[in-house]
């Protein structure tokens, strides 16, 4: 038996934009995707002399089922793949046990800590990270182009996980382009006991018109992302208008509690305050640690607040 264990961090979308739908059906998204310290943690064990399986617990949270999440997925899409190579690339170690289809049974322990329809990419990024263990346990068969294309096809999300930190993601999700680092901005998530379905908050969006893009606005205020000069709260809050997240409205109208919650925490003295993904969580940046945690102290004991997950945490 072999054993890895790997952290999942979670992401924020720092800005959403939704410029189309794909020739494939997928929306084509533009946004700044963040890497926080808040994160899942998983056990990879994998058993060489068993026959094929594959079984996961979840652990800390009681609203994920085994069977939908996405660890399976990655791990039924990484086999079927790796089956797919080994059948025309005979230099892969061990090819001809994986064209066969021998492969060992896998076992994951996942522990929980973000919460699902919360747009912060927990599922996601926990797919991504059983994709990095069983790339390096099987002596790393796939290309950064090819691992990058067999996450997409798990989730739009997933890909990003592979790289983490600060990235300008677009497409679907696999183009993907590193950003000079915005690590340590103190946040404050806070996200109500309603979810929202990611489908369904895209058929709302789906049935109005697109909000205006424009192109150069956007490639400059990325070029003064990658400026080094200003601490990264200052860069990040030089999009100005900019910054908005097309999902925000579509979300507000299936849980208005979002709104209450994003008028709220610009009214604690928040540098910025935005939906994450679709939904439902919200965060709040602060120009230091310590405002954020006096403004962690009230919202916790505030019965608006009641029904609601709330953590501390910071951009990585």
């Amino acid at each position: 038996m072999d054993t890895y264990e790997i952290t999942a961090n979670a992401k924020l979308n720092l800005f959403l934009r939704v410029r189309g739908v794909l020739p494939n059906g997928y929306h084509s998204l533009y946004s700044v995707m963040q890497e926080i310290d808040l994160a899942d943690t998983l056990t990879v064990s994998v058993y060489p002399e068993r026959e094929a399986g594959f079984d996961i617990k979840c652990i800390g949270r009681n609203d994920i089922d085994p069977e939908k999440n996405l660890c399976s997925k990655a791990k039924d899409r990484f086999f079927s793949s790796l089956r797919k190579k080994a059948s025309v690339d005979p230099s892969i170690p061990n090819a001809d046990l994986w064209r066969k289809g021998n492969f060992p049974y896998v076992e994951i322990e996942l522990t929980k800590a973000v919460p699902s329809e919360s747009g912060m990419g927990g599922g996601s990024s926990d797919a991504a990270a059983t994709l990095m263990v069983l790339q390096e346990h099987f002596g790393n068969p796939f290309t950064e182009e090819e691992l990058n294309q067999l996450a997409v096809n798990v989730g739009a999300d997933v890909p990003f996980f592979l790289y983490g930190g600060t990235c300008l993601c677009e497409s679907v999700g696999e183009e993907i382009e590193s950003v000079s680092s915005l690590a340590g901005i103190p946040l404050l998530i806070v996200k109500p006991s309603k979810g929202v379905p990611t489908p369904e908050c895209f058929h709302v969006i789906d049935s109005k018109p697109l909000p205006e893009f424009d192109e150069k606005r956007y490639a400059d205020y990325i070029a003064v992302l990658n400026g080094d000069t200003v601490d990264p709260l200052t860069r990040f809050l030089a999009g100005g208008d900019l910054l908005t997240n097309d999902l925000e409205l579509a979300s507000d109208e299936k849980v208005p509690e979002i709104a209450a919650i994003r008028d709220a925490l610009i009214g604690t003295g928040a540098s910025f305050a935005r939906m994450t993904g679709s939904g439902s969580a919200v965060f709040a940046m602060y120009d230091s640690e310590e405002k954020r945690d006096a403004v962690y102290e009230c919202v916790k004991n505030d019965p608006k607040f009641a029904d609601c997950d709330i953590f501390v945490s910071k951009t990585i």
